[in-house]
């Protein structure tokens, strides 16, 4: 028997190359990009547009795992991007999930679903004792980026609830290209390193969770995300610490 398929949506981004690469000895690995592919595992489909999704789709199934990263991932981003890229395509993405029996999604939510908590302009928590923000808390977008990923984070519980199709919600911190958190003080606290967000991807689509919402950073001095639930429910367990790189 061989490896499950799964599907990276955004495969030529910044996180999905480095998760192409590294799943590919857990999972038969597929990707789907916006832009030009290379490989006889890419496919070229932008997932606003419903019919090139599914006809991808259509070429690979039965596949049981979907990452969904596809996204304009500028905080600054203009509403006809996210709404076209983010909102429109993720739920397009979630009824492709449906057409064809995909049996989980690994969401990638965003820290931004709760950034205002850091204030406006950001502020860094820089209180004395501050409070982990967690996953229950109630969300505080901090721009029309965040706003679509609170929506992703929506359709995903509305497709659990009605289709049972399981989904893992990651808000992920910042995740650099080099993987080098030095480069200020906020990403010294909201840095996942490659191998962190690897483990908790891998993890939160071979877990048991049905649904689930997580923060995806590393174990660093002075975040203010609580990973608890990720720790408990998961087993997520991260390696990485940005205040001793």
């Amino acid at each position: 028997m061989g490896l499950p398929r799964l599907l990276i949506t955004g495969s030529r981004g910044r996180i999905g190359t480095v998760l192409m690469e590294a799943l590919a000895d857990s999972f038969e690995v597929y990707g789907v990009d916006i832009q030009d592919t290379a490989g006889e595992r890419s496919f070229r489909a932008d997932i606003a547009d419903y019919e090139q999704l599914s006809s991808a789709l259509q070429l690979l199934a039965p596949i049981p795992f979907i990452v969904h990263l596809a996204a304009d991932p500028r905080v600054g981003a203009g509403w006809n991007s996210v709404l076209n890229n983010n909102i429109i395509g993720t739920k397009n993405l979630y009824e492709a999930a449906k057409e064809y029996g995909v049996k989980k999604v690994v969401f990638a939510s965003s820290n931004h679903v709760t950034g205002a908590y850091e204030g406006i302009p950001p502020s860094l928590h820089k209180q004395d004792s501050p409070r982990l923000i967690a996953v229950n808390d109630p969300v505080r977008p901090d721009s029309d980026y965040g706003t679509s990923k609170v929506f992703g984070e929506a359709v995903a519980r509305q497709y659990y609830e009605l289709y049972r199709i399981h989904s893992v919600c990651l808000r992920i911190g910042s995740f650099i290209a080099d993987d080098n958190p030095t480069r200020n003080e906020r990403v010294r606290r909201t840095w996942v390193s490659h191998r962190d967000l690897i483990q908790l991807v891998k993890k939160s689509i071979l877990s048991e969770v049905e649904f689930g919402i997580y923060y995806g950073v590393s174990g660093n001095k002075g975040r203010f995300w609580d990973i608890s639930n990720a720790e408990e429910e998961i087993g997520y367990c991260p390696e990485d610490d940005a205040s001793v790189v």
